[in-house]
């Protein structure tokens, strides 16, 4: 596993859309069939360059191509619930990304909803796993386990708890094999339910988290 960086930004949206087309969060906020992968690149692209930015991104390679990555919410930072975006990233916020995808309505709409998982987030510190995804060609082949074992070595070794927030129900059993068990369940309006999953650190401790929701 590596650290992804800036320059990757393109192959890592390309690997979440692949991975996320057939994803119950993403067919909600993004029901039609023909456009979701692109459209699914174009909503995630702000976000994840704010992630690559100011985050913690691990990658897995096959040769010099990025297959599998996973997205970390560090401690401190990193707030887009709201679609603000730190100083070191311009262009489009998330929100406004959907907006032009679905209008502004709908986004407000999909960002509100998925916001309420701030009620759900655990009381200790926590780094929040946002994005997990594996290219369908390279899935079942241990590289989503790899990557959230070395988010949840690097987060013992800060000393903090983890979690996160799936809306696929067959997601739950992978993560509770990492040690994850589930804390609590959101419904979103006229979509799917998230569960929230979290994990104690193994030593340690840290500081306030924020969330926002891994599909």
């Amino acid at each position: 596993m590596q650290r992804a960086g800036t320059d990757d930004l393109e192959d890592v949206v390309g690997v979440l859309a692949r991975a996320y087309v057939a994803n119950p969060l993403i067919c909600w906020a993004l029901p039609d069939d023909a456009t979701r992968e692109n459209a699914t690149r174009a909503w995630l692209r702000p976000s994840l360059a704010r992630y690559l930015a100011s985050g913690i991104v691990h990658a897995a390679y096959v040769g010099d191509r990025i297959v599998a990555c996973a997205a970390w919410r560090p401690t401190v930072g990193l707030a887009l619930v709201d679609g603000s975006s730190p100083p070191l990233v311009d262009g489009p916020s998330p929100l406004e990304a959907l907006a032009a995808l679905v209008g502004r309505a709908r986004a407000d709409e999909v960002v509100t909803a998925m916001s309420g998982t701030s009620t759900l987030a655990p009381r200790a510190p926590a780094r929040y796993l946002n994005y997990l995804g594996v290219d369908p060609a390279h899935q079942r082949r241990g590289l989503g386990r790899a990557l959230v074992r070395a988010g949840l070595e690097a987060a013992d070794d800060e000393g903090v708890d983890t979690w996160l927030c799936t809306s696929d129900p067959t997601n739950e059993p992978f993560y509770a094999r990492s040690g994850f068990t589930v804390t609590g369940r959101l419904p979103l309006g006229g979509g799917p339910v998230l569960a929230a999953m979290h994990r104690p650190r193994q030593a340690g401790s840290g500081s306030a988290n924020q969330t926002t929701v891994s599909p």
